[in-house]
């Protein structure tokens, strides 16, 4: 029997505040592994991580709710949606319902919405980190924000010890204080790469599928199975042809960038995880701005 591939499980907050502590190792080891990052599942201990003596841990209950507590105290309205990969990867996406900061690409019903991509990890292999974004609420997808931007208005967020992720949180407050009194400038910024996109009609798709998937390095799988660039269009053509969404069959890049971004989040297709899947998205995004 094939072994089933689990990737990120949605869950419950109180799923990722587990009680979590270092302690040493008994056993004779090296320093890297002289530590150890312990938990508490179903009663139980439960081996996080191995550490050396210079590891330190910043517990979830640090994280996840703080941020909660700061999109509060800054009057946003959201919904979330917790995720973790073996109780050692966390993610959680902040989606900003706030009608005041969503917006519709001109010219049809697609509307896209902020979104708060918070990861963290106990055992390393996912930075600590806060990303803006946006969600297209015709997908459930959420969506890379083009690196120009992203540094412009510092819309990434990282920390890695204790007092870094500490700092972090301050950072959040007075980045989203600025969202709040900037939303109109910095959403018509972004959109703009967007509306770029969507100003381009497209009247090859499979040429213009294949050119972004090569250049972007995305495998194009075609077997008696499954076929990508068959999976894509018919994702996009979906939109295209959807009455209520405005694009009256009508093929731009815009929804070719999105057909590729739900192909790169199918949790069907693959488990890669989310800072990867993130990665490959950027690259699809960036390649696509400047290349017609």
């Amino acid at each position: 029997m094939a072994k089933e591939k689990i990737g990120a499980a949605i869950c419950e907050l109180k799923d990722l505040l587990f009680p979590v502590e270092i302690r040493t190792e008994e056993m004779a080891s090296n320093k890297e592994y002289s530590y150890k990052v312990v938990g508490q599942l179903n009663g139980a201990d439960f081996l996080c991580n191995q550490c050396s003596d210079i590891y330190q841990l910043v517990p979830n209950s640090d994280i996840f709710p703080n941020i909660e507590l700061i999109l509060d105290a800054n009057d946003i309205e959201y919904e979330v949606t917790y995720k973790h990969i073996n109780h050692v990867r966390f993610y959680a996406d902040y989606i900003i319902t706030d009608k005041r900061f969503a917006y519709t690409i001109k010219g049809t019903n697609d509307v896209i919405c902020p979104m708060l991509r918070v990861q963290h990890s106990y055992n390393g292999l996912t930075k600590y980190k806060i990303i803006f974004g946006y969600f297209r609420m015709v997908c459930s997808n959420g969506m890379i924000i083009p690196v120009q931007e992203m540094k412009k208005f510092n819309l990434v967020i990282t920390g890695k010890h204790t007092e870094a992720i500490k700092r972090s949180l301050k950072q959040l407050d007075g980045m989203l204080k600025f969202f709040v009194a900037e939303a109109s400038m910095i959403t018509k910024t972004i959109t703009d790469k967007y509306e770029m996109l969507g100003g381009r009609s497209v009247t090859n798709l499979e040429d213009r599928l294949t050119e972004v998937l090569e250049a972007t390095g995305i495998r194009a799988v075609e077997n008696s199975k499954f076929n990508t660039l068959a999976d894509i269009t018919r994702r996009i053509m979906k939109e295209a042809d959807t009455v209520g969404l405005g694009y009256s069959g009508k093929v731009t890049d815009w929804l070719v960038y999105n057909g590729i971004n739900q192909y790169i989040n199918d949790d069907s297709r693959n488990i890669v995880v989310p800072e990867k899947r993130m990665e490959t998205d950027s690259k699809v995004m960036e390649w696509m701005l400047v290349n017609a």
